[in-house]
């Protein structure tokens, strides 16, 4: 094997053993909205399927006006994904970054937050 075919198949190697694989995960979404007045819709955008920016994914009231869920499964091979609520169809966290949405060890994460503010 000539020189060159070796260095193709060593950058092949190094190149395909950084890809994670991909793998089913559940993110449990628990957002708390009782500081604020007039709740009437409360949605969930983000970079994964089944989210998307263009369309909120709506959560479910567990205590009305108060708290929402929404339970998403994507596969992916990244350790986090970037998700947006919303409130009345509005964006929380306006000229701010994304929420980072650290996946646990195990296939099912819950996350806790408050709208509008990065610390619950």
């Amino acid at each position: 094997m000539n020189p060159r075919s070796r260095l193709g198949l060593l950058g092949t190697a190094l190149l395909t053993g950084c890809v994670q694989p991909a793998a089913d995960k559940t993110v449990v979404y628990l957002l708390d909205v009782s500081h604020r007045p007039d709740v009437r819709q409360v949605g969930l955008r983000g970079r994964d399927q089944p989210l998307s920016w263009e369309r909120d994914l709506p959560l479910t009231p567990v205590v009305p006006g108060r708290l929402y869920r929404a339970v998403v499964t994507t596969r992916t091979g990244y350790l986090f994904t970037e998700v947006k609520f919303t409130l009345n169809g509005e964006f929380e966290l306006p000229k701010q970054d994304n929420r980072r949405v650290q996946f646990a060890a195990t296939d099912t994460t819950v996350y806790r937050a408050r709208f509008d503010q990065l610390r619950p």
